[in-house]
């Protein structure tokens, strides 16, 4: 079951059908992009170091702060989907105003 403090992150789904195994890359990048240090700590006692790298590592949705933190944090040497220039780039086709 995910912790209903993290409802306030996740209000565009809804909340009650959240898995927190099947969800949890979108749990846990949500939470971190948008979480306090009082969420980030509920975190990781939730999940895994692995698990949580794999998060921010495959999360196209996280800012760029956020992805610069966490891979200083967690010493992360993979590349992060969200640091990629193809990601940026994409939006500026996708609506070129």
């Amino acid at each position: 079951m995910v912790p209903k403090e993290f409802k306030r992150y996740l209000y565009d789904v809804k909340f009650d059908e959240l898995d927190i195994h099947k969800d949890k890359r979108y749990i846990i990048a949500r939470v971190l992009d948008h979480g306090t240090l009082l969420d980030f700590k509920k975190i990781k006692d939730l999940f895994s170091d692995k698990e949580i790298i794999d998060a921010i590592v495959h999360s196209g949705e996280i800012n760029r702060r956020t992805a610069y933190f966490f891979k200083n944090y967690f010493n992360i040497r993979e590349p992060i989907v969200c640091l990629k220039t193809q990601s940026t780039l994409g939006q500026k086709i996708l609506w070129p105003y």
